[in-house]
């Protein structure tokens, strides 16, 4: 598996891949699948320019004919009281690529960048608490519980409480 920011030349194969997630995981993102169906490649063109730069993006896992696989978003907190933590988003591994290792790469591979960037004390993020392959992936690399949404997410007649994780990076200043 071949991990990389995506760029402007992913966008169709990441709106593709961005619209099976919502699609076939509803419960895993707060953006719904009627909200970016409707969506042009050029607004997913502009998703992945807002994170064009060193420090933020979107990880694409392509295989070995350059097919996307997953996908993970980090970025860092832009407001400089916050600029410490950084945050990701929208992890997703297509069901044929899953139990082969790719969350776990695409997750590393983000705690690398992370960790490159030099300035970072924690990360966090959120997972729906009955997404219990992903929480032990998280918590397997460190992360920890500091909190529980309660009926974060509305979906379909049916509330779903979500977990905010944070991995501490330990720094000798």
């Amino acid at each position: 598996m071949k991990i990389r920011f995506l760029n402007s030349q992913d966008v169709a194969a990441y709106r593709e891949l961005r619209l099976q997630a919502l699609s076939e995981s509803p419960t895993a993102f707060i953006s719904s699948f009627e909200q970016e169906a409707c969506l042009s490649l050029t607004d997913f063109a502009a998703k992945l320019h807002a994170h064009d730069n060193y420090s933020s993006g979107i990880f694409g896992a392509f295989d070995d004919r350059e097919r996307i696989a997953g996908m993970l978003g980090f970025s860092r907190e832009s407001r400089p009281k916050r600029a410490h933590i950084g945050l990701l988003w929208s992890m997703y591994v297509l069901p044929e690529f899953r139990r082969q290792g790719v969350g776990a790469a695409l997750l590393d591979r983000a705690l690398s960048h992370a960790r490159q960037l030099g300035v970072l004390r924690q990360i966090v993020l959120g997972v729906t608490a009955n997404n219990l392959a992903a929480s032990s992936l998280y918590k397997s690399r460190g992360f920890e519980r500091f909190g529980l949404e309660r009926d974060a997410l509305f979906i379909d007649g049916t509330y779903f409480d979500e977990e905010h994780l944070a991995l501490h990076f330990n720094h000798d200043t």
